[in-house]
């Protein structure tokens, strides 16, 4: 039952625990900045069992051969079957270690049998990077678009979450493992004409700040990383429909940063790293100054001609 009183439970500890914060705050910011400005310690994944979804093209499979370069085995994983062989085959003829598994991994069932084939042909899964996602842009209130909905929500989101619910009972069990996932900067600040791709990004980061707290709760080595990447230049149709104040990052420059700050146990971190501090802050601003600082810095999606009826019939013309 609510006390009536509105005082907090157990006051008097409360009262302690506050204070107790209080004489911490300032030591522990003046200690995270000394960090900032030291190296990182990096971990070793030499050895290790490293699962990545959406393996086939692009940022996947440039962290698939990063990781590969620093001798963990490779689990490639992705839908696209040609491409994903392509990326395993490329570590390979680098003297690498490589396995390709087709997985639509939106399909539960379909990441169970996958998770059994890993166990019995490379071992358990020690860092499991969710890279997989779709992108598509459309103005949300049109009609036709269901479907490109259930899609991105299913791949994008629903993907992780069972790729996730599927190992991790695994690594829990070993106290040991690293979740990743890769999110994106549009879900920290909303970005009109991709609010699906938006909406599953922000979810992604739900999940993973309550993943962490409930790992904490268990007193559970595992690790979660969320990687917030800016656009990055990997899809040409994607590249066609931005218009963008600041250019797409390259592959590699991202893909390095990533790497970076998994191996550095980074529990969320932006590409570039700054960007994830600054939105932070803007967000702190009045509405009337956010949208300017959105105007300034814009990023805007293009939509196809075949929304243009959408958009004449509700766009209103300002005098």
């Amino acid at each position: 039952m609510a006390d009536p009183t509105g005082l907090p439970a157990e006051p008097l500890k409360f009262l302690v625990e506050i204070a107790v914060f209080a004489a911490l705050l300032v030591p522990g910011i003046l200690l995270a900045g000394l960090r900032k400005l030291l190296p990182a310690r990096r971990k070793s994944v030499a050895g290790q069992v490293v699962l990545i979804t959406g393996a086939a093209r692009g940022l996947g499979r440039h962290l698939a051969l990063k990781f590969s370069k620093l001798n963990a085995k490779i689990v490639c994983v992705d839908v696209d079957e040609e491409g994903n062989d392509e990326t395993a085959r490329l570590i390979q003829e680098a003297g690498g270690t490589a396995i390709s598994y087709r997985c639509d991994v939106s399909k539960r069932d379909q990441i169970r049998i996958l998770h059994e084939r890993v166990k019995e042909d490379v071992g358990p899964v020690d860092v499991l990077i969710n890279n997989a996602g779709i992108v598509w842009g459309h103005v949300y209130v049109d009609p036709s678009k269901d479907q490109f909905i259930v899609d991105q929500i299913n791949v994008n989101l629903l993907g992780q979450i069972w790729m996730n619910r599927e190992i991790l009972p695994s690594m829990m069990e070993r106290n040991s493992g690293h979740i990743v996932a890769i999110s994106s900067m549009s879900s920290l600040t909303g970005v009109p004409n991709i609010t699906t791709y938006t909406t599953s990004k922000w979810g992604i980061n739900g999940m993973m700040e309550s993943l962490d707290n409930e790992l904490k709760e268990f007193n559970s080595a595992v690790k979660t990383s969320t990687v917030l990447p800016y656009f990055v230049k990997t899809n040409p149709k994607v590249s066609a429909l931005l218009d963008i104040r600041f250019p797409e990052l390259s592959v590699d420059s991202a893909g390095d940063i990533i790497v970076k700050g998994i191996l550095e146990e980074k529990r969320i971190f932006s590409v570039p790293g700054h960007m994830l501090f600054g939105f932070s802050l803007v967000r702190l601003l009045p509405d009337n100054l956010q949208t300017l600082f959105k105007n300034i810095f814009y990023v805007n999606i293009l939509t196809e001609p075949s929304a243009d009826p959408i958009i004449n019939k509700y766009k209103r013309k300002i005098a």
